[in-house]
């Protein structure tokens, strides 16, 4: 089948700076790292999805998909099987959740900020499931008129389960309450397996700058009913997962000549000094001497994290299925081919992660701690800091207080007697000498107490760790 490509911009898609995906999988609890493998293969920047059938705000799930480097922010049924919607972002987006005042009775929906380089924009992940009455258009009314009046551009897209191609009804009131707002309809061709336009995006741009291109892809349906929905925007988004850092380049650094500059300014420095401003000095002629070597640089960086269990072999077979699948439709060898190897991708993606899993439970091994700490990560369970309440906060530090004390006496009550002493509970060390000067150490037992130790290195130091071990 051939990709269908939708929109009044069709250079969009090559210059966009948001790739944008709709998809309904009936479930992510089944089929996560399948879904997860489709963004990370079509370089999704944001996703809006229905159905997650989630009802705990974290656990596996969310733990697999924040390790694809993605945060999700989403609205689950509490104690019911199900629905649910959600929004999937690389993380360090700048995306936050909008709430809104009102609440519906014929749809579910999470609404948030996406801020831009120049405006914010609100984004609606809305699913509709059961009998099109008139209720929804009413509803869909309120929401519209709420969203409208928050941002200048706004996009409502989901499962809205209404035949947008269908001329009257119902379904061509909901059609005009859209358009009543100046939303455009991107998606033109069915998005689900018994036909019909069901999955949509609607756009409403104030200067009409936000240019689109939509695609429906029947054959990345994932064993879902409905069929994903991608769509490129020349969005820029605002601090797009990069960050600034600063780094020197060390390798470049002439050995030699950094050693020679480096013993000058150890002979140049007084040992009879004051302590405090003896080392602001030299911290001061370290700096000067890195500057001069290997001098601080400005870099921007991309911020992808990635699962780790991501090795060579698993991103050589995904760089594989990704060759294969511009070429699946070719023919019906090629097509089960790519199909062929998306089973592939998926189960050495569980082999990896189990493998990976595996090898830091065993290294665990014993340490109580540490095992929580693991089962926590990957069940997603933040750690809750909770504090008693309490009207009294005299009486509450009292308590406090006296818990440590029995449990120090009930520690005190554990000790054997001392059969060599007749009151061993009294025995306390002399305390009676003071320290008033420290013998000065000497370069060699410095060295030896650092050798000893292994370095470590800290962004305080005055000098990197590589270049103290050379010198």
């Amino acid at each position: 089948l051939p990709r269908k490509v939708i929109g009044d911009n069709h250079q969009c898609e090559k210059e966009a700076s948001l790739n944008f995906m709709l998809f309904n999988p009936r479930s992510l609890n089944n089929k996560v790292s399948e879904v997860m493998g489709l963004i990370d293969d079509k370089g999704i920047t944001i996703a809006s999805i229905c159905e997650t059938w989630l009802d705990d705000d974290s656990n596996a799930t969310t733990s697999i998909i924040k390790s694809h480097g993605y945060s999700i922010l989403h609205e689950f049924r509490k104690g019911m099987r199900g629905g649910g919607v959600a929004v999937i972002f690389k993380t360090g987006l700048p995306v936050t959740q909008c709430k809104l005042t009102r609440i519906f009775q014929s749809f579910e929906f999470i609404a948030v900020w996406i801020r831009t380089e120049t405006t914010k924009i609100i984004l609606v992940t809305l699913y509709r499931t059961g009998a099109l009455t008139s209720i929804f258009p009413n509803e869909l009314d309120v929401l519209l008129s709420e969203i409208s009046t928050k941002a200048d551009d706004f996009i409502v897209a989901g499962d809205l389960n209404v035949h947008f191609e269908t001329t009257s009804g119902v379904e061509k009131q909901c059609l005009d309450i859209f358009t009543s707002y100046g939303m455009k309809k991107l998606v033109c061709e069915p998005t689900h397996i018994g036909g019909g336009f069901l999955d949509q995006i609607f756009l409403f741009s104030l200067n009409g700058t936000i240019n689109h291109s939509a695609s429906v892809e029947p054959l990345n349906s994932l064993g879902s009913d409905h069929f994903p929905v991608f769509c490129a925007l020349n969005i820029r988004l605002k601090g797009k997962y990069f960050k600034e850092i600063h780094v020197r380049n060390l390798a470049q650094i002439n050995e030699n000549e950094f050693s020679s500059d480096l013993q000058e300014i150890l002979d140049s420095t007084a040992t009879d000094r004051d302590f405090g401003p003896a080392v602001h000095d030299l911290s001061s002629a370290f700096s000067s001497l890195l500057d001069h070597h290997a001098p601080m640089k400005k870099k921007s960086i991309s911020v992808v994290d990635k699962a780790p269990w991501f090795d060579k072999e698993y991103r050589e077979l995904r760089k594989l299925r990704r060759q294969a699948e511009r070429t699946k439709n070719i023919s019906e060898d090629a097509f089960l081919f790519y199909k062929e190897l998306c089973l592939q991708t998926t189960i050495l993606a569980k082999k990896k992660k189990k493998a990976y899993l595996g090898n830091i439970i065993q290294h665990a091994e014993g340490n109580t701690r540490t095992l929580y700490s693991i089962v926590n990560k990957v069940l997603d369970k933040q750690k809750v800091h909770s504090l008693p309440e309490t009207d009294n906060i005299e009486k509450l530090a009292s308590d406090f207080n006296q818990f440590y004390i029995d449990k120090i006496d009930k520690i005190r009550e554990n000790f054997k007697p001392d059969s060599n002493s007749q009151d061993s509970s009294h025995q306390f060390c002399d305390t009676s000498a003071q320290l008033f000067e420290f013998m000065p150490a000497t370069a060699e037992e410095i060295q030896k107490i650092i050798g000893e130790s292994g370095i470590k290195c800290s962004p305080a130091d005055m000098l990197p760790q590589q270049l103290l071990e050379g010198n």
